[in-house]
């Protein structure tokens, strides 16, 4: 038994070196297949059309400590706080958020500074679509968009679906690079750099200011219901204390004896304190839904930014050449190693 794997292992070795030494003697194939592997290499580098990638981290994230207290106060007011715990953006959600159609859409129709155009626009130009688009009598007249998305045709409309997904596909990248903190990561990849730059930038703005004012939509209403109410009663409040002073005024050195003739002095006085109670009630509240909306409105802050002009994205001469030519002579002996395999298995 140990002369039987003695042997076999001999055997293995004596066909690795005569595989060894079979491929030395076509050195001169492998020679000419890795210098052409190299100069298409070479070529590829040249050719090779330039990509800019932009990244913006931020966060964005809720207060998430407890008002317990805050909201017990409130509620003895009738003031609405919300639920702490009813968040729908957590978590990946913001990350389907800033992909979902209407964010992308909403970027897109940005113009950059200083152009009189939009990136959906210079999307379409730098691609190609355009001319494509005018070889089509259904498509011809889909070139520009409009500057408001509601203005889109019926055309436009399905042919930005598919801009949409190839947007969302090929070139955006949206990630949480760690599940235990609120740091998001956006990274658009493009051949243009201005669209990289500024879809990324519009985006995230555009997703957060949504966001924000999805998550404080609440507050917000009790805090304009509340400031409302304080107007209203404000204006009462004035409107019955220059009516008391008024009635006062007209009993001023009244004989005692006569109480009815006070009567309206003292109605309006009641109305004033009382108009003054809640109105003193209402400020309460009015500053409780103030501290609310501070609480609730979600913490939004830039980390790192991408600046321009951005970073060129393009494969190395010298890289290319190596691999080029690593790939072309491996391929090829992988190719000689197998005819001679088939070659002796006919033989036999």
């Amino acid at each position: 038994m140990i002369d039987n794997d003695s042997i076999s292992f001999r055997d293995i070795i004596n066909k690795i070196i005569e595989l060894v030494k079979y491929l030395f003697s076509k050195w001169i194939i492998i020679l000419i297949a890795g210098i052409l592997g190299g100069i298409l290499g070479i070529v590829y580098a040249v050719v090779k059309t330039p990509t800019y990638s932009a990244t913006l981290n931020f966060v964005l994230s809720t207060n998430a400590s407890s008002s317990g207290g805050l909201m017990g106060i409130a509620s003895q007011f009738g003031v609405n706080l919300g639920n702490d715990n009813d968040d729908v953006f957590s978590g990946d959600n913001i990350i389907t958020l800033m992909e979902s159609r209407r964010m992308v859409q909403q970027a897109l129709f940005a113009k950059p500074p200083n152009c009189n155009t939009s990136l959906l626009n210079i999307y379409i130009k730098d691609n190609g679509l355009d001319e494509s688009w005018n070889e089509k009598d259904r498509t011809k007249n889909a070139y520009p968009y409009p500057d408001d998305p509601s203005k889109m045709t019926m055309v436009q409309d399905s042919l930005f679906r598919t801009i949409y997904d190839a947007v969302q596909t090929n070139m955006l990248d949206v990630s949480k690079p760690n599940d235990n903190e609120s740091i998001y990561e956006v990274t658009t990849t493009s051949t243009n750099d201005t669209i990289a730059y500024y879809l990324t930038k519009y985006l995230v703005n555009a997703t957060s200011a949504f966001y924000i004012d999805t998550k404080t939509s609440t507050a917000k209403q009790n805090l304009n219901m509340l400031q409302n109410e304080a107007d209203s009663l404000r204006r009462v409040l004035g409107g019955a204390i220059t009516s008391a002073g008024s009635q006062t005024d007209l009993t001023f050195n009244l004989n005692p004896a006569y109480q009815v003739q006070r009567a309206g002095a003292q109605q309006s006085q009641a109305s004033a304190s009382a108009l003054g109670q809640a109105y003193g009630q209402v400020l309460q509240n009015l500053e409780i839904a103030k501290i609310t909306l501070q609480r609730e409105t979600p913490l939004y802050q830039i980390i790192d930014e991408p600046t321009l002009p951005l970073n060129m994205d393009k494969p190395g001469k010298l890289i290319s050449l190596i691999v080029g030519g690593f790939l072309a002579g491996f391929l090829v002996c992988f190719f000689l190693v197998v005819r001679k395999f088939f070659r002796s298995f006919k033989s036999n």
